[in-house]
């Protein structure tokens, strides 16, 4: 039986996906992740209640509301202004995450939630994507530039997943996880499976993109 690790304890993850076109707003598959997170101890930034008391920053309800406004009587410098620091705000949550869910529904025009997702894999980060209508209604651009394993078919395949890398069922690929044991000894890390020694599942990225970073990093 699997010992509980509770790997997942005090990392952050950014939740992606539509927001501008989804009907309500995207808030509730982020609510439900939320809820589930928080069992493990999961910091959970969400671009629906972000961790700001500016209203500037908000993307939904009222604040949606005006900016569909802006766009609609064509005040693009407005939007403009008022959208750079949304982006800027969503993007850096992304860039403080340990791993990122993202939520991607083709026909929601998903242009904010494919750059939070590029961002994230550029950063090598563990990037976890449920498409909506199972990963056979995925681009074939997305398996080009990720690894399916990362790709859910719906919520609760996800969370199933996660548990099992919570408590050590499935070995992370340590090269985009960082487990840190925070509550051990105060300013230690590990990456380390702790106390696991069994043999355990492990996912990589395309290993032809893992060489080139790799190579790049020797060098540098």
């Amino acid at each position: 039986m699997a010992e509980t690790t509770n790997r997942l304890n005090n990392l952050r993850c950014y939740l992606a996906g539509p927001i501008d076109h989804a009907d309500d707003d995207g808030i509730a598959w982020r609510a439900d992740m939320t809820e589930y997170l928080s069992e493990f101890g999961v910091v959970v930034l969400d671009p629906c209640d972000k961790p700001v008391k500016d209203s500037y920053f908000k993307e939904i309800g009222n604040e949606k509301e005006k900016m569909m406004d802006l766009k609609n009587t064509g005040r693009y410098f407005e939007l403009t202004q008022r959208m750079k620091e949304i982006v800027h705000m969503d993007l850096r949550m992304v860039d403080i995450s340990d791993f990122v869910i993202v939520y991607l529904d083709p026909e929601s025009r998903p242009f904010g939630t494919i750059h939070e997702l590029l961002n994230s894999l550029h950063q090598r980060k563990p990037t976890l994507v449920v498409v909506e209508g199972g990963r056979a209604n995925a681009s074939h651009w997305l398996f080009g530039i990720m690894n399916y394993e990362f790709m859910f078919d719906d919520f609760q395949s996800l969370q199933v997943w996660l548990r099992q890398i919570d408590d050590g069922t499935i070995e992370g690929d340590l090269s985009r996880w960082v487990f840190m044991d925070v509550e051990g000894s105060k300013g230690k890390t590990s990456t380390q499976n702790k106390g696991s020694a069994r043999k355990t599942r492990r996912y990589d990225s395309d290993p032809d993109v893992d060489a080139v970073v790799d190579d790049n990093q020797k060098e540098s």
